[in-house]
């Protein structure tokens, strides 16, 4: 056996009493982990299954006395899940066109067309990284309510979500340090051969840079799935609001809240799609990152 295949001990560790009892402890270590990363996934699904006063009953009670799986029905009908969905989708991926599109050109830009001043705007992509985005919330409101120059207003419009999602500093530097890992003779070549930047950007630069772009749409997916807070501000109509806003007002409406296990079965619905693209994705996404590893 390869002495890589055991991770941190090798086969000769594995014989020896030290060795078994390090990896059985730390076989027991990540046990632990995946339970408690699981189980708040379980802990949603049962109480969804239950009525509300077993929900609050004293003491861990993960799986209810008698399922009632009709809770779920009656969540997806009369909170009107299917439109929350759709909403959902749309914001989520129009911003996801308008972040790759403007991802992969400014990082090209900036990686194969050496514009002037070119590492001072990477830097200053690089300096929002580290201001919390909930700094800038004010402002960018603000700017939504009133573009400057044109006087529009982008409340209730998924524009004002998709332009300030469009800019992400995360993406832009993926994206240009996988370009700089690219070799320059296949963009010379291409130079001699007559083709423009832009074709060497649509025909050599997307082509290869497919693994990071698959990378960047899964974990952009999930953050822009669960965002809560601009969507509440930017979309006050209950009509385009997505399923994570909704959930909101099902705890605290003017009328009566939603009884606690239909909140709990709207929320586990509202966890699947992003849940069901990770566990889809996830081999993909293992090689996005192992290709990007082994490019830069």
């Amino acid at each position: 056996m390869d002495s890589w295949d055991r991770g941190i001990l090798t086969s000769l560790e594995l014989r020896t009493p030290l060795g078994r009892l390090v990896y059985w402890l730390f076989l027991a270590i990540l046990l632990v982990l995946a339970i408690t990363v699981i189980f708040p996934f379980v802990f949603a699904f049962t109480s969804g299954l239950k009525s509300s006063t077993e929900i609050y009953k004293g003491g861990l009670q993960i799986f209810p006395s008698t399922p009632q799986w009709s809770n779920y029905v009656t969540a997806w009908n009369k909170y009107n899940l299917p439109a929350q969905f759709k909403n959902s989708f749309l914001v989520v991926l129009g911003a996801l066109a308008f972040q790759m599109t403007v991802s992969t050109l400014a990082a090209y830009s900036l990686s194969r067309l050496k514009p002037i001043g070119g590492r001072i705007v990477m830097w200053g992509f690089l300096v929002t990284l580290m201001v919390p985005s909930i700094s800038y919330i004010i402002p960018l409101y603000t700017i939504i309510v009133k573009v400057p120059l044109l006087n529009i207003s982008l409340i209730n419009n998924y524009f004002g979500l998709w332009l300030p999602y469009a800019v992400n500093a995360f993406a832009i530097f993926m994206m240009k340090t996988f370009f700089d890992s690219i070799p320059s003779d296949l963009f010379d070549a291409a130079k001699v051969d007559g083709a423009s930047a832009l074709r060497a950007f649509w025909s050599i630069a997307l082509p290869l840079s497919r693994p990071i772009l698959l990378v960047l749409f899964i974990v952009n997916f999930l953050s822009l799935w669960k965002d809560f807070l601009l969507p509440l501000l930017v979309l006050p109509s209950p009509e385009l609001q997505p399923i994570t806003v909704r959930l909101f007002y099902m705890l605290n409406v003017n009328s009566a809240p939603a009884p606690i296990n239909m909140q709990m079965a709207a929320s586990f619905l509202a966890l699947l799609p992003p849940l069901i693209i990770a566990i889809v994705l996830q081999n993909y996404l293992r090689r996005g990152i192992s290709a990007g590893a082994i490019r830069g």
